[in-house]
């Protein structure tokens, strides 16, 4: 089959699947999914057991040999975020491994987050006239779901909840073993967890209508989107209807009303009960149901890194990122003039650094975020900017980019990896380099900066042949900046063998 043609498969929480795309043309060859529920009660903190683990093998095998029946040589195998937290994933991985030559890239909550909102963004035609006032995209997973708002064709904001249709299926199953009114219950649960969740979202959202479109809930994908149809629209007052008509229904009334198997009828209370909930603090005016996935971004951005398609989301990341930054309350004037001399140095410094363009997206990132700590405690802020970020999710990178990210932002200020080689030591040998050089670039940013008082309004650079020298253009005293230069410089010169040196001319105005 020709060079366009990509296998992507996905190993979830509660399924396997398969699809074959043409990623010139965007068209689905063909699309497998096998029922295996391998991680199915990793909510209750069980391992993946030997003999899920022995399904999968079999089922990966099926989907190898249809890939060699397509003549399919590109394929890749991910698993997801839910499933890399099983307690013995990584053992599972490496069996998978071992048993079908497969090696299983765990996906983050963030990257799962952005490639839906890829595949929404290029695959439904009523996104970008969505987009154009007021709208969220709902994405569903097993245990999350991710709310993404949207404002005058922007990204503004993405958060997570740690609440999905799984882990409050298995709420249920315990509330209907112990409680004698389950579903109230269980509706007085998901309000409570919904609600803590909102209050910290910024005001303006707590206000303001929405468009919201609806990813991941697959039994009302089956019920109301026609066969062959991407999507289906109703009123918000249809879906409360259908809504109290399921909350009193019986498994065998849905199963025989929605065309569900008895395996996933037990998932229909969940997701109608937790997007009545969200369909109410976001203020939905209308709700849009689009069948698509995980699985559909992830070929989306496959087609995207081909260059099948112009449309890039990286403004996404940003937008998540000073999102992040507006929560901790990072000061912006400092954070805008860092994030533009951190990015003039990395362009001007290529010869030195051979970087990609995904660390220059890196650092800006990080030039965004490195001050979040400072919302914690200003002494060592540091040190808590790298623990906030470790834990936090940022839509479109992985695991390993965020931490990339939290290395750069620990070593800005006073601490250097020289300094702290016990935890430096802890990132991979490859990705030391990375951190080491896009923290020097850092440093330096916001040494020109170090009052806080944008003293410089522009930089130019110059590579010399021992020496980089830095012209900053300003007409005020410029004592602690030359101060915090010479003290961060150290360790650009460690890093890149080359001086730098500050220079300052003035603007005479």
């Amino acid at each position: 089959m020709a060079d366009d043609y990509f296998g992507a498969m996905l190993v979830n929480v509660s399924s396997i699947e398969l699809s074959i795309v043409n990623l010139k043309t965007g068209a689905q060859t063909e699309r497998v999914k096998s029922a295996v529920a391998i991680g199915e009660n990793i909510y209750n903190h069980e391992e993946i057991s030997f003999e899920t683990v022995g399904d999968a093998v079999e089922a990966l095998r099926g989907f190898l040999q249809i890939l060699k029946d397509y003549g399919v040589t590109r394929y890749k195998l991910w698993g997801s975020q839910a499933l890399s937290s099983a307690p013995n994933a990584e053992f599972m991985r490496d069996q998978l491994y071992v048993r079908t030559g497969l090696h299983i890239e765990w996906l983050s909550l963030g990257e799962e987050s952005f490639v839906r909102n890829e595949a929404i963004a290029l695959k439904y035609d009523r996104y970008h006239h969505l987009v154009k006032d007021h709208a969220a995209i709902i994405g569903m997973n097993s245990g999350s779901t991710t709310l993404s708002f949207f404002a005058h064709d922007d990204l503004i904001a993405s958060h997570n909840m740690k609440l999905g249709p799984i882990r409050i299926k298995e709420v249920l199953q315990t509330l209907r073993a112990t409680a004698p009114n389950p579903v109230d219950v269980l509706d007085d649960y998901i309000n409570s967890k919904v609600d803590d969740f909102y209050r910290f979202l910024p005001e303006e959202f707590q206000t303001t209508q929405n468009q919201v479109m609806l990813i991941g809930a697959a039994p009302l994908n089956t019920y109301f989107i026609p066969k062959g149809d991407v999507s289906y629209t109703l009123s918000v007052k249809s879906f409360n209807k259908f809504c109290n008509e399921v909350a009193g229904a019986s498994n065998q009334y849905l199963m025989e009303r929605l065309h569900l198997t008895e395996e996933n009828v037990e998932i229909v209370l969940p997701v109608v009960l937790l997007v009545r909930k969200l369909l109410t603090v976001v203020h939905a005016e209308k709700l849009h149901l689009v069948n698509l996935n995980v699985l559909d971004g992830l070929t989306t951005n496959q087609a995207i890194t081909a260059g099948y398609h112009k449309y890039h989301f990286e403004d996404q990341i940003l937008a998540a990122a000073n999102d992040l930054a507006d929560r901790y309350r990072v000061e912006p004037n400092h954070m805008e003039l860092v994030r533009r001399f951190a990015l003039h140095l990395f362009d001007q410094l290529k010869p030195l650094h051979h970087l990609t363009p995904r660390d220059r997206l890196l650092l800006e990132v990080a030039a965004i975020v490195h001050d979040i700590g400072g919302f914690i405690d200003t002494h060592e802020h540091y040190l808590h900017s790298d623990y906030v970020l470790k834990e936090s999710e940022i839509l479109g990178l992985s695991t390993e980019e965020t931490q990339i990210i939290a290395a750069v932002s620990r070593y800005h200020s006073t601490r250097t990896p020289a300094e702290d080689l016990a935890h430096f030591r802890q990132l991979d040998s490859d990705k030391r380099v990375v951190v080491a050089k896009l923290s020097a670039i850092l440093r330096i940013a916001d040494a020109l900066d170090d009052a806080h008082q944008q003293t410089i309004q522009r930089i130019s650079v110059s590579v010399r042949t021992n020496k980089v020298v830095i012209t900053a253009f300003s007409d005020d005293e410029l004592s602690l900046i030359r101060w915090a230069f010479n003290y961060k410089a150290d360790f650009f010169t460690d890093v890149f063998g080359l001086q730098p040196v500050l220079k300052q001319r003035r603007l005479h105005k």
